[in-house]
């Protein structure tokens, strides 16, 4: 049984929503997106965020190739509804994306690291290698040797203690504590295909200031 209405697109990116499949008797609460645009970042940024609001119990965003014939696309999809909503590995995952590929195959990724690689794109043509940039060291792990500076658009950034040029900051930062936050300045180092770009040449800043940010560390 499926819902469709304009609200569910307006407001949750949601083509419809099926509420119960025939001859299946299990609870079905499952939101759909389903479209032939490979990596468009304002529908997956809009599509994974409304489904941290809870308006369905799972929700699957589908880009069909656009090769795949309208049937042999519908029958892709009702498959991988069926394994979002019925196969153990998904059963702790609230929303996924699917890619169906031209020989009809399909490959499950993730929504949030999807958003990001989409973002670092968009934002590697904003800024060259090199640019300097502010920002805030926000997490540093000493056993592993790397951490995260995060500027003040909220976007973080993988750094390397062989990326600190400051010996001041590389002697600071083996007593580092979690929650404890650094002013910085670094250069953009690019992304490499990675989650996070790069922090090269980071150093720290005389600047006292400080602005509001998200971390998930």
């Amino acid at each position: 049984m499926l819902s469709e209405s304009a609200k569910y697109k307006d407001s949750y990116n949601l083509d419809f929503i099926i509420n119960g499949i025939e001859d299946i008797h299990a609870h079905v609460n499952l939101g759909i997106c389903i479209t032939n645009s490979p990596d468009d970042f304002e529908a997956i940024s809009k599509f994974s965020a409304a489904s941290k609001r809870g308006i369905v119990l799972k929700s699957v965003y589908i880009e069909i190739h656009e090769e795949v014939e309208a049937e042999a696309g519908g029958l892709v999809a009702f498959a991988v509804c069926l394994s979002v909503l019925f196969d153990r590995k998904y059963q702790g995952s609230k929303a996924l994306g699917v890619k169906i590929q031209e020989d009809c195959s399909f490959v499950v990724f993730d929504l949030d690291e999807s958003v990001q690689r989409l973002e670092n794109m968009i934002d590697d043509g904003d800024t060259a290698i090199g640019d300097e940039l502010d920002g805030r060291i926000i997490a540093y792990f000493t056993d592993k040797g790397f951490g995260f500076v995060q500027n003040e658009e909220n976007r973080k950034y993988f750094f390397h203690i062989a990326n600190v040029v400051d010996d001041e900051l590389r002697a600071r930062l083996p007593g580092y504590v979690l929650g404890e936050i650094i002013p910085v300045v670094f250069q953009y180092g690019g992304n490499d295909g990675k989650k996070y770009p790069k922090a090269i040449n980071v150093s720290l800043t005389d600047e006292d200031g400080y602005f509001d940010y998200e971390s998930d560390y």
